[in-house]
């Protein structure tokens, strides 16, 4: 008859686990990079956007905020061929869009930090467009630069 065992009986064994290939059958380390040549890691565009628009939904100056998603793709018919190319809005939309409590226009470009300059001319033409009109328009990376753009604190 075998004895049940305890937990301390566990507390006498190593908690090591045997290697599983010998070391002398290990590969080579890979090589390691210098200082400075490792990127690093951004959020994705879209993570950013959703932060954004969370926050500015509940922002007491913001009536009413909302993504923007630019469509563009060829129809296709029934009999399988493609017909006409159609896009939902036009070039240079940006990615949120409203207005605010006092009737101010809103538009803003989310970009990741090391993409920030990478604005279309169209996207460019449309906030300077907006603010010109006295709209508030600009390019966010951040809740902390949208919220900035809303107050009118942005240039």
């Amino acid at each position: 008859m075998t004895m049940r065992r305890r937990w301390t009986d566990y507390l006498a064994e190593s908690a090591v686990q045997p290697p599983l290939v010998p070391p002398s059958e290990m590969p080579a380390q890979p090589k390691r990079r210098r200082p400075g040549t490792v990127r690093r890691l951004e959020p994705p565009e879209i993570d950013i956007q959703r932060a954004i628009l969370r926050a500015l939904s509940l922002h007491p100056a913001v009536a009413r905020i909302e993504r923007i998603n630019v469509m563009a793709g060829r129809l296709v018919g029934k009999d399988g061929k493609p017909s006409r190319f159609i896009r939902s809005c036009a070039k240079g939309r940006v990615d949120l869009d409203g207005f605010s409590s006092d009737g101010k226009v809103i538009a803003i470009e989310v970009k990741r930090p090391s993409t920030r300059r990478t604005v279309t001319l169209e996207q460019r033409q449309y906030l300077d467009q907006v603010a010109s009109a006295g709209g508030l328009a600009g390019v966010a990376c951040s809740v902390e630069e949208a919220l900035a753009i809303v107050e009118g604190r942005s240039t």
